[in-house]
């Protein structure tokens, strides 16, 4: 019998506070930055959960979507226009992170009954931040405590064509890494600190730049691809814990290039 995977989206809404209750409130602005602030502060997350199972040779669906809808929403009715922090049970013990929240939202999906196999659900804290979790870093990890975040940065830039011509962009970002979700701060990684590594190496370098002038491209043309590649290349040295999953960058919204080691 034919398998597939299906992709469904939902939104729901959650405040929460970043704070560690071991930690001295300085350390805690240190690490958190206004995430820490007393007061929660909310967001319109998007969860993107995709499944896999056998197409139901009558139906032509591994599931009904309008029953997957209300399998989804019997998991997020608990954290819809909630205080994650103090009205679900979820974080009494853990900061209720974007990468904490899509390992909660996933080992919930996956014991629900009428579910069938989950293959990834993908987490959008917003529209420059997701955290997403795979089948296979279940597969590898007991207890599951790995996770991959991606963060979404922008810049204007301009290159040469091969005819000569100057071609200005709005380029698109995407930085993902992947690593074990520490229990002290439940980030992989510092979104300050990866921020200013990505904003010295490519946003400052590019920015209202020629590429075409950079050495980089001294003896390759300004693709996307090439330049997907050498995001990679400028930021390695600084991400090796955690390490790169892969670099994604777009020039526009119909093509995406993607690159990894």
């Amino acid at each position: 019998m034919s398998k597939s995977t299906l992709t469904k989206r939902l939104e729901f809404c959650s405040s929460h506070r970043y704070h560690n209750p071991n930690w001295d409130d300085e350390k805690n602005r240190q690490v958190f930055g206004v995430c820490n602030n007393v007061n929660t502060h909310g967001h319109n997350y998007f969860l993107e959960v995709t499944l896999y199972g056998e197409i139901d040779p009558v139906t032509g669906m591994i599931i009904n979507l309008y029953d997957l809808k209300q399998h989804l929403w019997d998991v997020l009715i608990e954290f819809d226009h909630k205080n994650l922090n103090l009205d679900t049970p979820y974080f009494t013990n853990r900061i209720p992170t974007t990468e904490n929240l899509a390992l909660t939202l996933w080992n919930l999906l996956e014991k629900h009954p009428k579910l069938p196999h989950l293959d990834r659900i993908r987490l959008y804290e917003d529209a420059t931040l997701y955290s997403e979790i795979r089948k296979e870093f279940v597969q590898s990890s007991t207890p599951i405590d790995t996770a991959l975040i991606g963060r979404r940065y922008q810049f204007a830039a301009v290159h040469q064509s091969a005819q000569g011509n100057f071609q200005g962009h709005q380029y698109e970002l995407w930085v993902s890494l992947k690593g074990m979700i520490p229990s002290d701060t439940g980030q992989i990684m510092n979104l300050q600190v990866l921020d200013q590594i990505v904003k010295h190496e490519i946003l400052q370098r590019w920015e209202r730049q020629d590429i075409s002038e950079d050495a980089l491209f001294s003896d390759s043309p300004v693709t996307d691809a090439a330049l997907a590649k050498q995001c990679w290349t400028l930021l390695k040295p600084h991400l090796s814990t955690p390490p790169l999953a892969h670099i994604s960058l777009s020039q526009q919204a119909e093509n995406l290039a993607t690159f990894s080691e």
